[in-house]
């Protein structure tokens, strides 16, 4: 019998399994992300439109291309037409500095459709990332500066050196850079952050907003404005991934696309919303997408809002997003949902046919059309772009315009900077979005120069039925130029333009802006604060709509007082939300930071109003109780005298309350003279609740409150509750916490017998030993160790995930480990790195000598792995089973990962994430620690009372730490073997005290631990990838594999630096250094046989030699398996050395060979045991064709 053995693994994979040797793998293999085939050659810019798909009537067509457009990334359109291009050579560069990217400007001067004049207008950049022109010059996103450069005469010439408006901005990731610069309907500028490209945003010195105390903007995700004139930086709002793209509607609402989370959502001021990875602040309620559909693929960028007549009416009025990995322009319509939106999907607006499509940028151009920037790669992910520098084509760009018919093409000379105030003000109705929003902005500029406003009154005042566009346009001027204006005139602006609102519903946007527009001018914002007492009352909330009181809601922040007047209106406001969706979490935003000082204003407020009646005012109190017990200066009496509030009239809040409370004395936040304070404030309230024979409805609730800090007033009962069988399980678990957290005598005891108790769930169980985690007791290894053996086996992992938390506790498992007690194996990675992490060295001691070594880096070996895992995959000529293959990943990847809309929040999401390339695929799978998002890093606390804890960090704040803990590695690493589900307590987060963190680390590995392919048969691995190959659930008809598992991504290079790479794909582990004609190649198919490596010998008398190291196994007979073929029009000879002695020396040729191909063994047994140098020679014949065709290499052991 003969066995395939992975060496370096020492696992037997099964009969006649092909090995797939390896020595140095690359670390990051070669095929281009989310596509669904190997990428076709690139097409030439006019073959690659007329392959587009688009609607009857419609053309596309080429505006400009290479060489005059290069790796374009962002671009803006001015007055006169032109297209501001940046170009980035560099990318994906993360060093700051000098570079080699550009700001380039392309014209049409003849008015054909086609740029013929190309100006660089700024280099030495360093992946520009956006650019606007306006307001005197233009403004690049060039981190971690967002810069101006003066061009005041319009020339195309920078007028001075660039000016650095604010710094500070990251470059950890740079397909996250700053970005999307966009103008606003209010005059600021807009741009976005992405998500893991880490910010600390500040004025330089030459900005006149700097102060040396300032301490700046930290920030990760997020959508920042600047204001052209002033220069102020302010933060709009944050959240999301790594968006780019913003588009605003003729509402004046910002849209924004975002990639692998939800792509299209709805952002307004002071919102946090929905992050990829990452904390979230203290107290934040994070807001969600707009849309509950899906695209293609996961990776947007770019968004337009497209209104033009140049297309047909059912084209008009969405919204325009570039799919770069699905290579086509999806379309999202809009519709109001209250204070916000929904998005539906929409018939794609464009397909490319082309893998090397990547639209970035999609924009209304003068002529009405829309345009599509496209970087055209055949790489769509920085990931490519890191691993493989030298396989990106920086040499390609184009520029597309989708035309309907014959519409006009721009005329040649076009500059609306030439019109006067009054044509201007005529374009305002343009039924062109660029002609608007281009009007809009020279008007905004002229109002801050020598615009003259009673021009526009005038205009205003005696128009006949002026459009809706038209007069909205003008209220977006306004909003702009409103500093510039006195009392009177803006009050006769206002005026003009709710005289002319042709709707009820018209009316109420309108005066929804003119809300906005109060609040972001500071004299405005000054007279609203004077009488902001009396707001609430001239503000008809009743009949306001929800755009109104949202924006109410927003600028009432923006007040310069503390008045309680500001508390008042957002309860207001609150209190007629009507089931709006984002208003009660816009005005909780607003609401809680005022909380830190007001809270006793606030109570106040609510003792005297009926406020409490109301629904959602009396649903937010929860999250005020917890407001107010986090702030730095505490105080609980507020908290008493809301809970007194609510008791009677409103239980249901009041019991939420108290779980409040109970929760923040159970986790150790409130303690010591804070604990004290509470006990005090508290006993009032809840002395009826407490008194023996009492009927209310929180009696019980206000007992586990009083059991938790020990009080016997409340502790029978809670006795009771725990150890009483028919309780249901939520108050059991609340009643044990309150015992663990009273320190209760006998909690240790009553937990034992319910572990022994056979009729209790493992669920339940598994709960519970969560919980005692608290418990800072010596004895509980010992009760949790005699059970263990009868433990059911799926509960045995939580017990684990229990006993390594303490030292004492891992001590005590690690001696029953070495006594052969518990397998090793029961110990997953993470856990043995959490028993690491008490630094204690007898402990260390004893787990380097029971389970292994634990490293805090990661693996290089995992390169060998990862190779090993492809051959087996990709070779195997049996296909897996996906159905078999969903079993296996439920069993063990489900822990932590959803797939189709089932599973837990804890690892990403790869419905649509991680799965978009093989070997992507493959290193996430098997190789977790070499990328890591920040969000998904595991933090590990070590507490004063020394229980170690670790976790994904959900929040990091002054007052706390909260984890997310998880057992990953349960469901796999089981003692007793059992196809059962696994109980395993996951998902509830541990809050940890600031003051009683002794340690805290971000840790450099993955949360997921590595060895899954000691864990699975091989069978097993190959039904697993079965299933997570495909791109749907197997049931789906229409479900494909994702590229490059069973077939390689067909490329030539002569870059020595890319031959280990591609040697590795076929060959793994193996390499070389040098390759004659044509260098190395990797083709999809070679006389009738897939996936093959082609070689040449250097010259005639230097060959190709392909090396590596291995070790065989000993007391073993080894043989190397070569599959070999020759070019059909030459032969080469083969020649085979084991150090250095020549083990075989074969011709290749039509005359050796079957149809190509020849199978040629050769005996290594005299290797066993030692090391091997193994050489493969491509080696020279008569020099004519002789290229060697590898198709794979297999050392079997017998």
């Amino acid at each position: 019998m003969f066995q395939a053995v992975r060496f370096g693994l020492a696992v037997v994979l099964g009969l006649h399994l092909s090995l797939s040797l390896f020595a140095q793998e690359p670390k990051k293999p070669l095929i281009p992300h989310a596509q669904d085939k190997p990428p076709n050659d690139p097409r030439d810019p006019e073959t690659a439109a007329k392959m587009m798909t688009v609607p009857e009537g419609f053309t596309v067509e080429v505006v400009a291309a290479e060489p005059d457009i290069v790796n374009p990334v962002a671009m803006a359109i001015d007055e006169r037409g032109r297209f501001w291009i940046t170009e980035s050579l560099e990318y994906p560069r993360r060093e700051p500095g000098v570079g080699k990217d550009r700001v380039k400007i392309c014209e049409d001067t003849d008015g054909d459709g086609k740029m013929d004049k190309f100006t660089v207008f700024l280099d030495g950049l360093n992946i520009p990332s956006g650019v606007a022109v306006g307001h005197g010059g233009v403004w690049i996103a060039n981190s971690p500066d967002i810069l101006f450069v003066p061009d005041a005469d319009r020339d195309g010439q920078p007028d001075g050196p660039a000016q650095v408006v604010v710094t500070g901005f990251g470059r950890t990731d740079t397909h996250e850079l700053p970005n999307s610069l966009t103008w606003g309907p209010d005059g600021w500028l807009y741009g976005l952050n992405g998500v893991f490209n880490y910010s600390h945003v500040k004025y330089p010195k030459e900005n006149p907003n700097f102060k040396e105390d300032h301490k700046g903007w930290p920030l990760t995700c997020a959508m920042f404005r600047i204001h052209p004139r002033t220069r102020e930086f302010q933060v709009f709002c944050e959240g999301t991934s790594n968006p780019w793209g913003i588009a605003f509607n003729d509402e004046g609402e910002a849209f924004i696309s975002a990639c692998v989370i939800d792509h299209l959502w709805h952002l307004v001021e002071t919102g946090y919303y929905h992050r990829q990875g990452g904390p979230y602040p203290p107290f934040t309620w994070k807001i969600e997408s707009i849309v509950k559909h899906k695209h293609q693929k996961a990776a947007y960028c770019g968004i337009h809002y497209f209104d033009s007549d140049a297309y047909p009416e059912q084209y008009r009025g969405k919204l325009y997003m570039g799919n770069i990995h699905g290579g086509c322009i999806n379309v999202d319509r809009i519709e109001r949902d209250g204070s916000t939106y929904k998005g539906f999907g929409e018939p794609d607006f464009l397909t490319a046919n082309d893998a090397w499509f990547m639209p970035v940028v999609q924009k209304t151009g003068p002529d009405g059309c829309l345009y599509i920037l496209d970087w055209y790669d055949r790489y769509h992910c920085y990931q490519d772009a890191n691993r493989d520098p030298a396989g990106i084509d920086r040499l390609k760009g184009r520029l597309y315009r989708v035309r309907y018919k014959d519409s006009p093409r721009t005329p040649k000379g076009f500059d609306l900077a030439k019109e006067t105030d009054e044509q201007l003000i005529e374009r305002l109705g343009a039924k062109n979005d660029f002609i608007r929003w281009t009007a809009t902005r020279l008007l905004q500029e002229r109002g801050t120069a020598n615009f003259t406003p009673q021009l526009f009154q005038n205009f205003l005042n005696t128009r006949l039925q002026p459009s809706v566009i038209h007069s909205r346009q003008a209220m977006f001027v306004i909003a702009a130029i409103t500093p510039n204006l006195n009392d009177d005139m803006f009050s006769r602006f206002v005026s003009s333009l709710i005289f002319m609102s042709p709707s009820a519903d018209e009316l109420k946007l309108r005066q929804s802006w003119m809300i906005r527009i109060l609040g972001d001018t500071p004299r405005q914002s000054q007279r609203m604060a004077k009488s902001l007492d009396s707001m609430p009352a001239k503000f008809d909330v009743k009949s306001a709509s929800h755009q109104e009181k949202l924006q109410y809601a927003i600028q009432l922040n923006k007040l310069p007082t503390r008045s309680s007047g500001v508390l008042k209106g957002w309860l207001t406001l609150l209190s007629h939300s009507d089931g709006d969706k984002l208003l009660p979490q816009i005005i909780w935003q607003n609401l809680h930071p005022r909380l830190e000082e007001q809270a006793d204003a606030f109570v106040a407020i609510l003792s005297e109003s009926d406020f409490l009646k109301s629904k959602p005012v009396a649903e937010l109190m929860p999250r005020v109780a917890d407001r107010i017990l986090g702030r730095q200066k505490f105080d609980a009496e507020p908290v008493a005298q809301l809970f007194v509030l609510l008791r009677d009239d409103h239980p249901q809040v009041g019991r939420q309350v108290l779980d409040v409370i109970s929760a923040k004395v159970q986790s150790g936040e409130l303690k010591g003279e804070k604990l004290d304070q509470l006990k005090v404030a508290m006993a009032e309230p809840l002395t009826p609740l407490l008194a023996g024979q009492t009927t209310h409805p929180l009696a019980s609730d206000a007992a586990l409150l009083a059991a938790s800090w020990g009080d016997p007033r409340g502790l029978p009962q809670v006795r009771r509750s725990f150890t009483t069988r028919g309780v249901q399980a939520d108050l059991r678990l609340k009643s044990l916490s309150a015992l663990i957290s009273a320190k209760d005598d006998g909690v240790l005891s009553a937990v034992s017998d319910v572990l022994a108790d056979k009729d209790q769930s493992a669920e339940f169980k598994s709960q519970v030993l969560l919980a005692i985690a608290r418990l800072e007791d010596a004895k509980v290894a010992d009760a949790i160790l005699i059970q263990f053996a009868a433990m059911e086996p799926s509960l045995q992992p939580s017990a684990i995930e229990l006993l390594t938390q303490r030292a004492s506790w891992s001590m005590r498992l690690l001696a029953q480990v070495g006594e052969k007690k518990i397998a090793a194996t029961a110990i997953n990675l993470n856990q043995a790195r959490r028993i690491q992490a008490l630094k204690d060295k007898d402990l260390s001691e004893l787990l380097n000598r029971h389970w292994g070594q634990v490293r805090d880096t990661r693996n290089p070996d995992r390169d060998k792995v990862v190779a090993e895992m492809k051959s087996l995959i990709r070779n195997e000529k049996t296909p897996g089973d996906p159905f078999a293959g969903e079993k296996v990943f439920k069993r063990v990847c489900a822990a932590c990962h959803k797939i189709y809309g089932e599973g837990p929040d804890i690892g990403p999401d790869i419905t649509l994430n991680g799965r978009n390339d093989f070997n992507q695929l493959l290193s996430n799978v098997f190789d977790p620690s070499l990328v890591i998002g920040a969000g998904y890093r595991v933090c590990t606390v070590v507490t004063t009372s020394g229980r170690v804890q670790s976790g994904l960090l959900v929040e990091d704040s002054l007052q706390r730490v909260v984890l997310k803990p998880v057992d990953v590695g349960a469901k796999s690493r089981t003692v007793a073997a059992s196809d059962a589900p696994v109980a395993v307590a996951v998902g509830k987060q541990e809050v940890i005290p600031r003051d009683e963190i002794d340690e805290f680390k971000l840790n450099e590995l993955s949360l997921m631990p590595e060895g899954l392919e000691k864990q699975l048969t091989p069978q097993e691995i190959i039904d697993l990838f079965a299933f997570i190959t495909l791109d749907k659930h197997p049931k789906d008809p229409s479900a494909k594999r994702l590229p490059g598992v069973s077939a390689v991504s067909p490329r030539n290079s002569l870059n020595p630096t890319d031959f280990a790479v591609m040697v590795g794909e076929i060959l793994p582990g193996f390499s070389t250094s040098e390759s004659g004609e044509l260098g190395v190649g990797l083709l999809i198919e070679h006389l009738g046989r897939d996936n093959v490596l082609r070689t040449h010998p250097v010259n005639r008398d230097k060959p190709c030699v392909l090396s590596m190291k291995i070790t065989p196994p000993a007391d073993k007979k080894i043989k190397l398996i070569l599959d070999v073929a020759h070019d059909a029009r030459g032969d080469w000879r083969l020649v085979v050395r084991g150090n250095g002695q020549r083990m075989a020396d074969e011709m290749i040729s039509k005359e050796t060979c079957s149809k190509g191909w020849r199978t040629i063994t050769i005996d290594l047994t005299k290797f066993a045991g030692q090391e091997l140098k193994l050489d493969l020679v491509n080696q020279a014949n008569d020099w004519s064709n002789e290229f060697g065709y590898w198709g794979g290499a297999r050392i079997i052991s017998e």
